[in-house]
């Protein structure tokens, strides 16, 4: 978001750093390719969509689109840069009542993942990323895409980690390692939900919290 008015054009918001009308143009232009290769990678699945049809749906040129994005997969990793950093912006600001329960805390952190993840990409465009990272385990579209789940990792490490404050006498031994299997567990269980069409975030969920509440049953406090 910019921080001043983007019809600004005068020296203080040139000194602010406001970028120039070029600039805007050009992001506004990515944000357009960006969202026709959505829609059409969740309409007709990432290997029928052809770059010309997302040009056409961007109302750019196909040379245009090869500019901004050299690959449909660098497209696919820009349409998941997004969603990460929706989903950061949003479990950055989340902060479980004193008073919450700490499986259902740490099921509804997990939660924002799942529903942040499906909001923009279909299931079966997840399916294509989770395939690629079989198929070209040491591309640079696997690389960075690993970088982001560490990222994730590292989020929910930190808001596990002040599970104590939240919830007075959490045992904290080895909670960096036991966040780090749940949310293996987490992921494992996103990618059954992605392979199947017909199961829904809800069940999704309380297959979550049912197992979390005996994983975590050697670090919350004894009666």
């Amino acid at each position: 978001m910019f921080s001043h008015s983007i019809t600004g054009q005068g020296p203080d918001a040139k000194a602010a750093g406001e970028p120039g009308l070029r600039e805007r143009q050009k992001l506004a232009r990515s944000e357009r390719i960006l969202a026709a290769a959505g829609e059409l990678f969740n309409s007709q699945g990432f290997e029928h969509a052809t770059m010309a049809a997302i040009a056409r749906g961007a109302e750019v040129s196909t040379p245009t689109v090869f500019n901004y994005f050299k690959t449909k997969d660098e497209l696919l990793l820009a349409l998941v840069l997004q969603v990460h950093y929706r989903t950061r912006k949003r479990v950055s600001a989340f902060s479980p009542a004193a008073s919450a329960d700490p499986v259902e805390s740490i099921c509804e952190f997990l939660e924002m993942y799942t529903r942040q993840s499906l909001e923009s990409i279909s299931r079966q465009t997840w399916r294509h990323v989770e395939s690629t990272r079989i198929r070209m385990p040491g591309s640079n579209f696997v690389k960075r895409y690993d970088a982001l789940s560490d990222e994730m990792l590292v989020d929910f490490r930190d808001f596990v980690a002040g599970l104590p404050d939240a919830v007075p006498g959490l045992n904290v031994a080895g909670l960096e390692t036991v966040a780090g299997v749940v949310f293996n567990h987490w992921s494992a269980l996103f990618i059954e939900l992605i392979r199947d069409d017909t199961a829904t975030i809800d069940e999704h969920v309380d297959r979550l919290q049912e197992d979390l509440q005996v994983v975590l049953t050697a670090v919350l406090p004894t009666a």
